[in-house]
């Protein structure tokens, strides 16, 4: 199981992002007043990863119930809309209140920046974006959640790619280096073996 928590300020896109990720629709007007759990099963790089995605619908505000969902969630979808300034800026908190929450500063996060579609009200740059997302240490996606599902299914999998790579254990150090010993010894042997 997959749980990932979708963050940003009020009108960033959270909701219609969830939607259109689980229903390929796009959706303009919600009720934002609900925090709303959606859960699927999708085919990720050949594997079935059962999901739960956590709309938190303007709790960002109320530090005690977001505690309580960054706690609960393996991966961090945060977003900012390209038009609005004050989003952008709001996401660097976010990212802080989720390293401290989680007390890891390796936490699966991808920064998406959403209404690319506005281009005409742009208020952050890409570059901006880019930068953002390198000092705090997580993926960056450009997209328009209106105007591309596969970009949204894009920025999704990246994150839930993240996560499985730090749920899956590592390899023991001592048989890892048994089976590379092996696979040399093989190669050479292969090679002596061979008629030149």
């Amino acid at each position: 199981m997959v749980k990932l928590l979708i963050l940003g300020t009020p009108n960033t896109g959270k909701t219609a992002l969830c939607v259109r990720f689980m229903t390929k629709r796009f959706i303009g007007e919600y009720d934002r007043k609900k925090e709303v759990t959606y859960r699927c099963c999708r085919l990720v790089d050949q594997e079935a990863v059962d999901l739960e995605i956590l709309d938190t619908a303007g709790q960002e505000s109320c530090p005690p119930s977001l505690e309580a969902s960054i706690r609960w969630a393996d991966g961090f979808l945060l977003l900012y809309s390209i038009t609005h300034r004050q989003s952008f800026l709001e996401v660097a908190r976010l990212k802080r209140l989720i390293d401290q929450t989680k007390q890891n500063l390796a936490v699966p996060t991808v920064l998406v920046a959403n209404k690319a579609d506005l281009e005409i009200g742009r208020e952050v740059t890409t570059v901006e974006g880019q930068r953002l997302a390198r000092d705090l240490r997580c993926g960056f996606r450009e997209l328009s959640v209106a105007d591309a599902v596969l970009a949204v299914e894009a920025a999704v999998f990246q994150l839930i790619r993240q996560v499985l790579d730090q749920q899956r254990p590592l390899p023991d150090r001592r048989s890892y280096m048994l089976t590379m010993r092996h696979a040399l010894t093989r190669k050479l042997t292969r090679s002596k073996t061979m008629q030149w």
